[in-house]
């Protein structure tokens, strides 16, 4: 018997069209994309995700300035994902981006890696005129999130002067995760002049947070060097 050699081109034009029944019957790894996986070139796919989303935070940082709003959005998102420190910089001036969508993003990750060096500004874009409302509940729940202390009082500052009861619950919801036991006092004073009940009841969720639990650990950037207060501390230890 004799067997003639197909073309690889008209073999896996045929595998495509298989029923996947027949695929596992005959031990075909599925469609086309799998056989060159199978074959050890999956780093095809990776040279691909490279050249689109880019290769460090240096060229995701210049396309930060690029006109393309959707390149921008995508290099907010590989700066969010990539776990390097000096991302955080980069990130806190993306929440000025033109499109709502860079920067809602870029607010999202500030939170997700509890970015205590982006307090300051958010708090600062929190009261700035002109910060849309759907932004403000963002940055709300973002510093509830990051768990820094310093944003608990102007939290709450914020809670009374603001009039969407939405964004006001979600203060003080955030004030609760902080768990900035100095708030005590100041968030029982607001609650017992507070007419809504549903914020009197989120306040009360809050102040039992605060008093049963201690407030989330806040990441800081790595330094080689301690600082004085680090070596204050060890000294007391």
């Amino acid at each position: 018997m004799r067997f003639r050699l197909v073309p690889l081109g008209v073999w896996l034009a045929t595998v495509a069209l298989l029923p996947a029944a027949h695929a596992q019957q005959y031990d075909v790894p599925g469609r086309a994309g799998n056989v060159f996986s199978s074959a050890g070139d999956s780093s095809v796919q990776n040279r691909f995700n490279k050249a689109k989303k880019g290769q460090n935070i240096s060229e995701w940082v210049r396309r930060l300035d690029e006109d393309d709003p959707d390149r921008r959005f995508e290099a907010v998102k590989s700066l969010g994902d990539s776990n390097d420190p000096k991302a955080i910089d980069y990130l806190i001036q993306a929440v000025n981006d033109s499109d709502p969508r860079i920067e809602a993003k870029a607010v999202d990750y500030l939170g997700k890696l509890h970015a205590a060096d982006a307090t300051p500004f958010l708090v600062q874009k929190l009261f700035t005129v002109g910060t849309k409302q759907r932004l403000r509940q963002r940055i709300v729940m973002t510093l509830g999130k990051i768990g820094d202390p310093r944003a608990s009082h102007p939290l709450l500052h914020f809670v009374q002067q603001d009039s969407s009861i939405d964004i006001r619950g979600a203060g003080i919801y955030a004030i609760g995760e902080i768990g900035d036991a100095s708030i005590r006092e100041e968030l029982e004073a607001f609650s017992e002049t507070e007419n809504d009940p549903r914020l009197k009841r989120l306040a009360s969720e809050a102040l039992m947070k605060i008093a049963t639990r201690q407030p989330p650990p806040v990441l800081r950037n790595a330094s080689s060097f301690p600082t004085a207060l680090d070596a204050a501390l060890s000294t007391e230890r």
